[in-house]
């Protein structure tokens, strides 16, 4: 299960694991030192209870994906983000209902494969507790974490793995993307107006469309804030202290010896002393062989119970000392480079261990390191002062809300100020997409002081509003030249709406296009054969149009029409389709289309099962509130 595990690693487990170990990761900061006493759930599962930072943790992860969209609705996202908790709590506790379990040996190779935790390709069993440890977690508590991941996996596999279509569904699939179509098109550029506009005309047109051409809201803003890393640059350190840090850390200054190995392994199963003495007789056969100059690798792959290696002459590639069973370890490390062990019996059976290279292990000096850890301890040592300090800007802005100056004078701090910033873009400190948010709430711009904005877990900014200008309406010889710009586009998309019009009635009585093309100034004419889905001659537009388009009876004629994104039109006709050409590699498209359709269909089934689990479970939820900052 294992390997079928980590050759999907790029799915659900990949995605499972980001969570796990990706948002801790994220997220661990300073959120922590401004939660509330008392917080209520936004739903209840069972038993269990979905508080609103993990709605919003959720939430946070689905915005990354869409940075850059406009008129995002933050309520429907929080509420997606509360149903996808809901669903994965749903199947949880259907896992643990039904007692789905994983080994602590899939668990425990399953950690030793995940990129995080290795150096160079082999677990890196320091910088897995090192990693752990930064986050506040032991083995002990992220295990259990990993241990479920799997068992999620394994459930939803379960369902997903099941789904099937049918031969006709492959073949329907096949038979919409090899499609041909032979099609021809005249495109006419988009005119470029000239008209010279009378005062009067350009005066209508800005008083028709006045909000077009309103100036945008702006805000400046004063801010104090407390920073992780100025507290920490205040922090003194001397250098006999930086040595003793260095000879406590020193673990993590150290490169471990590494070693590559091989081995061939001779299965030793049951308590059955015969097959115990026969596999050790085996192991030793073999071991003569290869003392008299037999190659390891072509035994390996003949011999060895383990396929993995046995499929790479035995190579388990490179290891540290903790990474495998004490026995093997010990041996293995024991052996010099080149060195072939005697049998080393394990509870896989019985080994024969080649170390083809050795690394020896690395301590990197103090003067290379010192800055690093003087940095680290600064942080270290900042983190009490920082947390202090962020509650008593918490605690001081909501005591004065009409001021910063409090909190400035209490903590010693400046009172930065801004220029003026729109809600979409700003500069400085407004680059930042939270500070507008809360910039433009409401509380700020009745003029109080914002709730703490938190940046990149080490920043807490609070702010208050300095001046405020509403959107107004442009004066005409502002806008000027944007209202003639917009007018000459009215003007070029009629007259092309026009012209296309009256060329595609002669086109539908029976005239070419390539007869309509001639005297049309700029046009273009264009006849294609073979034209498919994917087809990169012609603009998507175009492809969408072509084969959304049915297709005609002989001797009947259906003219279409389609916008460019330059402002262009094209007049097309679809002279004919067909099935494409059987494809030299026809069996891997369709083994493919197969297996798109079924991870479809497996989804969607997945889909309406967990809805039916969930209708079962006793789910409340009660509504997110919604934010001043929304």
């Amino acid at each position: 299960m294992l390997q079928t595990i980590r050759e999907r690693a790029q799915g659900i487990v990949a995605w499972v694991m980001l969570i796990i170990i990706g948002v801790p990761f994220a997220l661990w900061g300073i959120q922590n030192y401004f939660d509330s006493d008392k917080e209520q759930p936004v739903a209840t599962v069972g038993k269990r209870d979905i508080f609103e930072r993990d709605v919003n943790r959720v939430h946070e992860q689905n915005l990354a994906s869409l940075i850059g969209l406009d008129q995002i609705d933050e309520q429907q996202l929080k509420r997606e983000a509360l149903e996808k908790l809901i669903r994965e709590e749903v199947l949880a506790q259907t896992a643990d209902q039904k007692r789905m379990t994983v080994s602590d040996d899939d668990v425990r190779e399953f950690i030793q494969t995940m990129p995080y935790f290795q150096t160079e390709g082999a677990f890196d069993k320091e910088k897995y507790k090192i990693m752990l440890s930064s986050q506040g977690m032991s083995p002990q508590q992220f295990i259990p974490q990993v241990r479920k991941a799997l068992i999620m996996e394994q459930f939803q596999r379960g369902v997903l793995d099941s789904a099937f279509v049918t031969q006709r569904e492959v073949a329907t699939l096949l038979h919409l993307k090899n499609l041909e179509k032979d099609i021809e098109y005249l495109t006419l550029p988009a005119s470029k107006p000239t008209t010279v506009y009378s005062e009067a005309e350009l005066a209508d047109y800005h008083k028709q469309h006045h909000a077009d051409f309103q100036s945008q809201e702006q805000v400046s803003i004063q801010y104090v804030s407390v920073s992780l890393v100025d507290i920490a640059t205040t922090i003194a350190v001397s250098d006999a202290e930086l040595l003793k840090l260095y000879e406590e850390q020193k673990a993590l200054y150290t490169t471990e010896e590494r070693r590559r190995v091989s081995h061939i392994l001779i299965s030793s199963e049951g308590n059955d002393p015969k097959l115990d003495e026969a596999a050790l007789a085996k192991a030793r056969s073999l071991r003569e062989r290869l003392l008299k100059g037999e190659e390891f690798a072509k035994l390996a792959r003949e011999h060895s119970a383990d396929s993995i290696s046995a499929s790479k002459g035995g190579d388990l590639g490179i290891i540290t000392k903790g990474a495998m069973d004490e026995k093997f370890s010990e041996s293995a490390f024991a052996l010099k480079e080149g060195e072939l062990s005697a049998p080393i019996k394990t509870s896989f059976g019985y080994h024969l261990i080649k170390v083809v290279k050795i690394e020896p292990g690395h301590v990197q000096p103090f003067d290379s390191v010192k800055n690093e850890i003087k940095i680290n301890h600064q942080r270290n040592a900042a983190e009490n002062q920082f947390y202090e300090q962020g509650q008593k800007l918490t605690q001081l802005g909501f005591e004065h809300p009409d001021s910063l100056e409090p909190a400035a004078k209490a903590l010693n701090l400046k009172i930065q100020e801004s220029p003026l910033f729109t809600r979409d873009e700003g500069t400085g400190v407004a680059e930042r997409e939270e500070i507008r948010k809360a910039a433009f709430s409401e509380d700020v711009l009745n003029g109080r002081n914002s709730e703490p904005v938190e940046l990149d877990n080490e920043t807490a900014i609070i702010l208050h509003i300095k001046s405020h200008e509403p959107a107004r309406d442009r004066p005409l010889a502002e806008v000027r030249d944007a209202i003639i710009t917009r007018m000459h586009a009215d003007e070029s998309k009629r007259e092309m709406l026009k012209k296309v019009t009256g060329l595609m009635a002669e086109a539908q009585l029976g005239k070419s296009l390539q007869a309509l093309s001639t005297g049309l100034k700029g046009s273009l004419y264009k006849k294609l054969a073979g034209v498919k889905r994917d087809s990169s001659e012609i603009s998507p537009p175009l492809v969408d149009a072509v084969f959304s388009t049915p297709p005609v009876a002989e001797g009947k004629t259906l003219v279409r029409n389609v916008e460019q994104e330059d402002g262009s039109q094209v007049i097309f006709k679809v002279l004919a389709q067909r099935d494409g050409a059987r494809a030299a590699d026809s069996a891997k498209m369709e083994e493919s289309a197969k297996s798109m359709l079924a991870k479809s269909e497996g989804q969607r089934e997945f889909s309406a099962w967990v809805a039916t689990l969930r209708e079962a479970f006793d789910v409340h939820t009660r509504e997110i509130r919604k934010t001043d900052q929304e």
